[in-house]
């Protein structure tokens, strides 16, 4: 398993981007999640994905409108974990947003294609402006990246989700084990 330092990566896409786009460019709001400790995944590909994916969204933005860009940690997402069927020790979400942006489900696709991924199903509910795309390998059928778009308002939101199994607990969620009181002699 390889240790992803997923705020590293972002930070990377934004420099490069920065260095790379002529011109007018959008302002850039970045949230991370202070104590979001490094991801454990199979590979380079969710590195190389997420660098190309960010990468790309910002390089092709309007840039009279601001992109947001949050990292965080979610609790189980019970109804994404059953819907998936994968039991996850919590998820981590990175999410991109913001008007200016133009991103499609076939350029999706083709990044999760880029780096071994392939599209498992796009699925939306009626009544709702979402679509979520489960992609996955066939070498290892249980570990899988989720791409959720949503357009509400002209504001296009897309996150992807990532099911972490972690054997190693997080210090700050560790409940503290109880005091034993001393034996008296």
């Amino acid at each position: 398993m390889e240790q992803v330092n997923l705020s590293s990566v972002i930070e990377q896409a934004i420099t490069r981007f920065n260095r790379n786009r002529i011109g007018e460019k959008p302002p850039v709001f970045v949230t991370l999640s202070p104590v979001l400790p490094q991801v454990p995944w199979k590979g380079s590909a969710l590195k190389q994905f997420l660098q190309c994916f960010l990468y790309e969204s910002l390089l092709t933005s309007d840039a009279s409108a601001a992109i947001e860009i949050s990292l965080r940690r979610r609790t189980l997402l019970k109804d994404l974990t059953a819907f998936v069927g994968i039991q996850p020790t919590y998820w981590v979400q990175v999410r991109i947003s913001g008007r200016g942006l133009r991103v499609a489900e076939q350029v999706i696709e083709d990044h999760f294609n880029e780096v071994g991924y392939r599209c498992e199903e796009w699925v939306g509910v009626d009544g709702s402006d979402a679509r979520l795309g489960i992609f996955g390998t066939i070498d290892a059928p249980n570990l899988k990246m989720v791409f959720c778009l949503e357009s509400t308002r002209h504001r296009l939101k897309c996150d992807l989700l990532l099911p972490v199994n972690d054997v190693a607990p997080v210090p700050y969620l560790v409940e503290s084990a109880p005091r034993q009181q001393a034996q008296r002699h």
